[in-house]
């Protein structure tokens, strides 16, 4: 009984000591801290303006302007990656914990004199402002306190760590961009070692090119978007005050390439390159780069001048037919076989209702009038052969093995003729394949093309051709039929 009585004045006891624990110290019993808390929310088009103060006297204020985010102070086109990366992080932002409901001191947290305070501004007059911390003992956390609330709270770190960076981090680095569909054509002066020529070049078509300098020929497509896409996507390495050196002092003054850019919808842009700057490690070769009309010289990569120095002949189109695949209409191919044993013959197909039918109307089963009409409107040579032969004769072009006539929605017409056997292409195994000397009706310059171009013509003959066959037997038996008397009996 005794013991009894001892065991329930220490639970007594116990129940009074936490009584006062309670009273005195009742963040000891706090609840453990919450997750998954909204902080914030708001759609990311709402968003209108940032701005960032730093304990250091240092601000950043991105304002929207007609559609385009800019850096107020300096008028610079703010980084697109930056503030959709605002937009993303912030509009719906989550805790990771409450930390502290009301804290006694904020410099625990970093939340006083050396927090960095943000302000976002919605459309419709509404803001949101908040004051970020530092990290949390893990590192990978940052405590935040909400303007006009007393909790800290901790949020993911790539919601916030960014509002440290430099007023530079916060700039658009691409800053030669442009639609390459506007480009209407570009010369670029050339100064380097293993090209010391103007290249210039002007767009014919929406695919097509024509090299006026240093050689006069039809240009690549592909090439020529090439060069441009390289210019257009220059990106700053670091960005440099004009006033911080001479244009001699950085290369710009005689410039390694000097090249502009002419549009259909704006004003030309002149793109400088000029002396090596120095690089990051040692695998990026850096250049200075000036855009007229910027107040920066820009330090990015020059391994895009590798593009400018490749050999000019090598940017020659080797697209000859000049016909987009999807605007033929018609195509009459011809075979003729100087072996008897070999396929021979017509095969006639038009494009009408949305598909392809041969001579009579009967739709055509298979792809084989789609390949036909995409490897001979946009045939690509493997080989220049003779700019100007004086006697197609002798690459077996004057008695063609093949004659394809293509005809596009605007009545345009080409003749694409494929003659003998020229070298074939020989694979890194030793592998033979045969190529064909071929010409364009009306030119005299001769190609080597691959045998495919000779296998899906006679493909197409030998569909025409069995077509034909089953044509003859339908006849036959009809005429069989319409030749036994009505009174013939059984």
């Amino acid at each position: 009984m005794k013991a009894f009585r001892g065991s329930a004045l220490s639970m007594a006891l116990l129940l009074v000591v936490a009584a006062v624990v309670w009273w005195l110290r009742p963040t000891f019993f706090a609840p453990a801290a919450q997750e998954g808390a909204t902080i914030f929310s708001f759609e990311k088009h709402e968003l209108v303006r940032v701005e960032v103060d730093r304990p250091d006297g240092g601000s950043v204020v991105l304002v929207e302007k007609d559609g385009e985010w800019i850096i107020e102070a300096t008028g610079h086109q703010a980084g697109r990656s930056m503030v959709n990366r605002v937009k993303h992080q912030i509009h719906d932002l989550t805790a990771r914990a409450v930390v502290v409901e009301s804290p006694e001191n904020l410099e625990l947290f970093g939340l006083g004199d050396n927090a960095i305070s943000v302000r976002l501004s919605l459309r419709g007059g509404r803001d949101i402002a908040f004051k970020v911390g530092d990290p949390n003992p893990t590192s990978v956390s940052y405590y935040i306190q909400p303007e006009g609330q007393g909790s800290v709270f901790t949020v993911q770190k790539a919601a916030v760590d960014y509002y440290s960076l430099t007023l530079d981090e916060f700039r658009e680095r691409r800053f030669a961009t442009f639609d390459s569909k506007d480009v209407v054509g570009f010369e670029a002066i050339l100064k380097l070692p293993q090209a010391d020529y103007t290249l210039a070049m002007e767009r014919v078509s929406e695919r097509q090119w024509q090299m006026s300098s240093p050689i006069e020929m039809s240009a690549d497509d592909d090439h020529a978007r090439r060069l441009l896409g390289r210019i257009s996507a220059l990106k700053a390495v670091r960005f440099q005050s004009r006033g911080e050196a001479s244009l001699a002092d950085l290369g710009l003054d005689e410039p390694r390439v000097d090249m502009s850019v002419r549009f259909g919808s704006r004003d030309p842009m002149r793109i400088r390159i000029g002396a090596e700057a120095p690089k990051l490690n040692r695998f990026d070769a850096l250049a200075y780069v000036l855009l007229d009309g910027e107040d920066t010289v820009f330090v990015a990569r020059s391994s895009m001048l590798e593009e400018f120095a490749k050999d000019p002949a090598t940017m020659r189109n080797r697209r000859v037919v000049k016909m987009a695949a999807e605007d033929v209409v018609a195509i009459d191919a011809t075979l003729v076989s100087k072996d008897p044993d070999d396929l021979s013959g017509l095969g006639a197909v038009r494009y009408a209702a949305e598909q392809w039918v041969w001579s009579d109307g009967v739709p055509v089963s298979g792809s084989t009038p789609k390949r036909v009409a995409r490897r001979f409107a946009e045939l690509e040579v493997d080989e220049f052969i003779d700019e100007d032969a004086a006697d197609l004769g002798m690459y077996g072009l004057d008695a063609p093995l093949a004659r394809v006539t293509l005809r596009d929605r605007d009545e345009g017409t080409r003749v694409v003729l494929i003659g003998g056997k020229g070298s074939p292409l020989v694979d890194p195994e030793g592998h033979k394949q045969d190529r064909y000397y071929t010409a364009v009706e009306g030119s005299s310059a001769v190609y080597l093309v691959h045998m495919g171009l000779v296998e899906v013509v006679r493909d197409l003959v030998r569909e025409a051709g069995r077509k034909a066959q089953r044509d003859a037997e339908k006849a036959a038996r009809r005429e069989r039929i319409d030749s036994v008397p009505e009174d013939a009996s059984p």
